[in-house]
């Protein structure tokens, strides 16, 4: 009987801890934690020089992240997504899109980490903050 209880607690306490964890993976993040590769950024700025250079400048991103500031990432990717290129809505490649948002982020002052930016994977909890 003793054992059998041991087990149980055992089993509750590995669960609880299991779950407790599953809770800070899940906490939101910010564009200050790392959260877009150097390979992303680079990749980004070959193609903001291509598609988007000749009608937006940094400028232009700084008061729009600052237009964006506390909602989440998704929704910013999904509108650039949308919307541009202003004359071919929707005609780069999803990846392509993503680094530009890497390369818009690092050029307003976000860090570049270890973790690749992926629109699949965590995109929505992850909040612009004003640069």
């Amino acid at each position: 009987m003793k054992y059998t209880v041991k087990v149980i607690a055992s089993s509750a306490y590995l669960l609880m801890f299991l779950l407790a964890g599953q809770v800070i993976v899940a906490q939101d993040r910010t564009v200050n934690d790392g959260i877009f590769t150097e390979a992303q950024v680079n990749a980004g700025e070959v193609v903001y020089d291509a598609s988007c250079k000749t009608c937006h400048n940094m400028r232009f991103y700084r008061d729009t992240l600052k237009s964006w500031n506390n909602q989440p990432l998704i929704y910013l990717w999904e509108t650039i997504m949308g919307t541009m290129p202003a004359d071919n809505p929707g005609s780069l490649l999803l990846e392509e899109y993503t680094d530009v948002i890497a390369y818009i982020l690092s050029e307003n002052g976000f860090p570049a980490g270890d973790m690749k930016l992926d629109p699949d994977n965590g995109m929505d909890v992850i909040h612009i903050l004003s640069p």
